[in-house]
């Protein structure tokens, strides 16, 4: 049968055979990251078998549409893809910068607002404590059991993200930094206690102590205070003003969808 020929003078059938086809390969992209929830781009050329070239030129388009967001190396699915009743719902930090900004000037130590994103843990917002005080920085994406500020959030993950995390390689930031056996036994503790204390995980000498925010049954964050040993040996006002301030978030919370997460801008190719 004789291929079409466009005004151009192109064989239409084959033009759009090749678009499929290229349309195909992106969408198989984006699917593999969308099923795992983070992945890097090894992951995708070893899981799909597709060139490592090919891979980060369609990476780089979906990024562009701000299909796909980079966090450290690792690619998430962007808001784009989640449900758009969500658009133009109030943020979470807007409602939490106000019990954030009064955790600080009652401990003066660091505050720290995060969220899980897929299998990581993205902090939102901080407040820096004294000197000395060690906090993350809005944006940081940390592993999801990387000191109390990301282990509450596993504790109160699906078992599919825990078996995933724990499945994984696990980085031993410091000789205090559990195995995985370990972090089972610390989940188990989170969730009969409802809070966690970290003594030098991420870094020696400095203290965490992290509070899951629970809301519909689900958890919705977590609010952490960090500073260094000497000002958190006995950790029961913390908890009891963390308690609080859960209970505080949780009341100011609004009745319509709101947004936990935003996703940075699209980085533009170079």
């Amino acid at each position: 049968m004789t291929a079409l020929i466009g005004e151009s003078g192109t064989r239409t059938g084959a033009r759009t055979t090749g678009e499929l086809s290229s349309l195909d390969r992106g969408l198989q992209i984006l699917a593999y990251i969308q099923d795992r929830g983070q992945v890097d781009v090894a992951g995708i050329v070893e899981g799909l078998g597709i060139p490592p070239s090919t891979v980060y030129r369609y990476v780089r388009m979906l990024k562009t549409a701000n299909f796909v967001v980079d966090m450290g190396g690792q690619l998430l699915p962007s808001r784009r893809l989640a449900d758009p009743s969500s658009a133009g719902s109030q943020h979470l930090v807007d409602v939490a910068r106000p019990v954030l900004g009064h955790l600080r000037e009652r401990t003066e130590l660091s505050v720290t607002l995060t969220v899980r994103v897929h299998t990581a843990a993205l902090c939102l917002d901080t407040w820096n404590g004294g000197s000395g005080s060690v906090a993350y920085h809005p944006g940081e994406v940390l592993a999801l059991y990387a000191g109390a500020s990301a282990t509450t959030l596993l504790a109160m993950a699906p078992a599919s993200v825990q078996r995933q995390v724990l499945s994984g390689r696990l980085t031993r930031f410091t000789a205090a930094t559990p195995d995985a056996m370990g972090l089972r036994e610390e989940m188990a503790l989170i969730r009969r206690q409802g809070y966690h204390v970290t003594r030098g995980w991420l870094t020696p000498g400095m203290t965490a102590v992290g509070m899951p925010v629970l809301t519909g049954g689900a958890c919705l964050c977590a609010l952490s205070l960090i500073g260094p040993d000497s000002q958190l040996r006995d950790v029961t006002a913390a908890v009891r003003l963390l308690r609080n301030a859960a209970g505080e978030l949780v009341s100011r919370l609004p009745q319509a969808p709101m947004v936990a997460w935003s996703p940075p801008e699209a980085e533009v190719p170079v």
